[in-house]
């Protein structure tokens, strides 16, 4: 079977087993159990997404082996060890297939190959964390002057707001109407999440394409954490964008916190994945829509 180490002055029990192409690592903790990756599974996976592919009608390309692996590698390092507890970790695990997905149609839409968090010179890399300028939001999600286009500070109550549009300081367009996805950037979103200490989202609702979506209710998940301490509402089915895809999100907070309150804080944050062509991943700070827009970025643009 290979070589055997064991390591009895860790506090977990180590175990790795070295197989013919991969590395299985079990980790057994108090916390999580983790297995990671073979090859074998990762190819499983994309047999699945590439089914799910045909019914969504997504032109997609494989990602040979050494892709998969890295992909493998890049998702497990970035969304399973780095988070703190299990109930986080298997969000994405029950997502995986379609955070997958989109690598695959990332590497037809971009044709170049997928090379992780830290790609080569114009290769795309992924899966990634959603970053918020990718959409246009601004500097970090928790830029709610941006937002409003440096209005205000703070989320107004009582009615919708916009929260992903073409209006911000960043996009610096038309408010409240959507953005639209570049050529050189997909984003898979499975969850919503707040990374404030006392979440007040209640709803938010998406327009796709034009189509305005159900409104997804956040309080019970945004209020209540299951085990941790971030508030996350996880998705039926993840949301895909790709080129020319349109997407506006607007957020609803209550007045009625007790007393009769015009403003909170609140810091809500897409959960999932996204996948971007080298060149944009060497801008450190967006400082306006130019920086997204052109042949060589083109990420995000206003409608």
């Amino acid at each position: 079977m290979g070589d055997f180490v064991f390591n009895h002055t860790n506090p977990l029990l180590l175990v790795v087993f070295y197989l013919k192409r991969t590395t299985v690592l079990l980790i057994f903790g108090k916390e999580r159990k983790i297995l990671s990756m073979s090859l074998g599974t990762l190819r499983g996976y994309q047999d699945e997404a590439r089914v799910l592919a045909d019914d969504l009608a997504m032109v997609t390309r494989d990602l040979t082996d050494k892709e998969l692996v890295r992909f493998g590698r890049s998702f497990e390092r970035q969304f399973i060890r780095a988070l703190p507890v299990k109930e986080m970790v298997d969000i994405h695990l029950r997502h995986i297939k379609e955070a997958l997905l989109g690598g695959m149609l990332a590497k037809e839409q971009m044709d170049a190959e997928i090379q992780g968090e830290t790609p080569g010179s114009n290769k795309t890399g992924g899966p990634l964390a959603i970053r918020a300028c990718f959409l246009g939001v601004g500097d970090d999600w928790e830029d709610i002057y941006g937002i409003y286009a440096a209005a205000q500070g703070a989320w107004s109550t009582g009615a919708a707001a916009n929260w992903i549009h073409s209006g911000t300081s960043l996009m610096a367009g038309t408010a409240g109407n959507a953005i639209k996805i570049g050529e050189n950037a997909v984003h898979v979103i499975y969850g919503i999440s707040s990374i404030h200490t006392s979440p007040k989202l209640e709803s938010l609702q998406f327009t796709i394409d034009g189509k305005l979506k159900p409104l997804l209710y956040c309080g019970w998940a945004q209020k209540h954490a299951v085990g941790h301490t971030q508030r996350i509402k996880e998705l039926d089915n993840a949301i895909i964008l790709r080129k020319d895809t349109t997407f506006l999100a607007k957020v609803f907070f209550s007045h009625a916190f007790g007393d009769q309150v015009d403003y909170v804080t609140d810091f809500p944050v897409l959960y999932g994945v996204s996948y971007i062509k080298e060149p944009a991943l060497r801008v450190l700070d967006p400082v306006n829509a130019a920086t997204w827009v052109g042949r060589v970025q083109e990420i995000v643009h206003t409608t």
